[in-house]
């Protein structure tokens, strides 16, 4: 048996197992949120280092955006829902994404329209209005309705359209030209299938967009891969999330888009949902525990400092444990971590062991930002609730 090296918890160390159940469990004051919207030190106007990184939506040096002649035009986050009101009589829905021509790289949101195609007829198809669009768990629907009636009664007026006959379907968004004359209009057309034999355990999509009449192009695009390697993407319910440094906020109305390379459709997929998955509403504990894997998985570990940077590259594989076991095939032990990296919670690394960093070679700042080492024995933190370690192969 190899001595236990300096830092690492020893075979028979474990980090304690909090007995409760996960509805009961309930986070201290402290385990607060990282603010969606705060700048971070040394980010003016909140604009990240490029328009695509940081791995939140898609993997690091990737592309989630719409581009035009090889420009980023726009890159999409959510789709916001917007009920009636005395201003709007009907309600409708937005497209909300990053205008990377703007100064400081500022959200902005233009309403989505749709074209019914008939699936026995060719032609240009029949206008509709959107009326809202969902994600029930991670399976996609949007809702819609005649352009002859305004929209309101749900019972009568309001059509569904889902996993089934989503093909039916082209959504249009209209972008007007920027005050600078930097970009002109642009017109996207989106189609939005599911992608057969997908995970169950996240719903994937293909979805491709054209502007005006031009080629399709994937979406999700990790660069470097072949066309049938293209990532899918999965829609999440009641959250938006900040491409800058992850922080999430729940909002009932929107539904975010990721592509399954990514950190969002990643620690889905890992099972840290943040809803409850027996009634799909939103649940703190579990939030917090998606909070921290969007920064675990990025090995963002001084975000809440300051430092956006993700110390890791793509394809590195880690361990990972939570308090309460509620990740997919994990559970609240330990033994298997032989080298434990940090603690997490959505505002980063709680505790780092820097000997144990994923990739050694990136180097962390001057003194890790004030992150203290992490107990020896481990043990679990009031915000620490997520732990991750170098992967270890089983032996032979």
């Amino acid at each position: 048996m190899r001595p236990t090296p300096p830092g690492e918890p020893g075979l028979n160390e474990s980090l304690p197992v909090q007995d409760c159940r996960s509805e009961t469990c309930v986070l201290p004051p402290e385990a607060i949120p990282l603010s969606p919207w705060e700048c971070p030190t040394g980010q003016p106007s909140c604009r990240p280092p490029e328009t695509n990184g940081l791995g939140i939506f898609v993997v690091e040096g990737g592309t989630y955006c719409f581009q035009v002649d090889g420009r980023p035009r726009f890159c999409p986050e959510a789709f916001a829902n917007i009920p009636a009101s005395t201003s709007a009589r009907s309600p409708s829905v937005r497209l909300m994404g990053r205008v990377p021509s703007r100064p400081g790289d500022l959200l902005g949101g233009y309403t989505v329209t749709g074209v019914l195609q008939s699936p026995h007829t060719s032609g240009t198809g029949e206008s509709v209005t959107i009326h809202s669009i969902q994600a029930e768990g991670t399976r996609f629907t949007v809702n819609y309705c005649p352009m002859s009636s305004d929209c309101i009664d749900t019972a009568t007026q309001v059509l569904q359209l889902g996993d089934e006959n989503l093909h039916q379907l082209r959504l249009r968004v209209s972008l007007p030209a920027d005050d600078g004359g930097r970009e002109g209009a642009a017109t996207f057309e989106v189609a939005v299938t599911p992608r057969p034999g997908a995970s169950t355990q996240v719903r994937g999509y293909d979805v491709l967009y054209r502007e005006a009449t031009g080629p399709w192009v994937h979406h999700c695009d990790p660069r470097g891969v072949i066309a049938s390697g293209r990532d899918a993407t999965s829609f999440l319910p009641g959250l938006r999330i900040n491409s800058v440094n992850a922080a999430v906020e729940p909002v009932p109305t929107w539904t975010t888009i990721g592509c399954e390379s990514g950190a969002i459709v990643s620690c889905l997929d890992w099972g840290y949902v943040p809803w409850n998955p027996d009634t799909g509403v939103y649940d703190t504990l579990r939030g917090h525990l998606f909070g921290s894997c969007l920064q675990a998985k990025r090995a963002a570990y001084f975000v809440g400092r300051g430092d956006l940077k993700s110390y890791t590259r793509n394809g590195t594989r880690i361990d990972k444990r939570d308090q309460f076991g509620l990740g997919r095939n994990a559970n609240s032990q330990v033994e298997e971590l032989r080298t434990l990296e940090a603690l997490w919670s959505p505002q980063g690394a709680v505790c780092l062991n820097p000997e144990n960093r994923r990739v050694p070679d990136i180097a962390p700042p001057a003194g890790m930002l004030g992150v203290p080492p992490c107990a020896r024995p481990p043990t679990w933190t009031p915000t620490g609730k997520l732990a991750t370690g170098t992967f270890t192969p089983a032996p032979d």
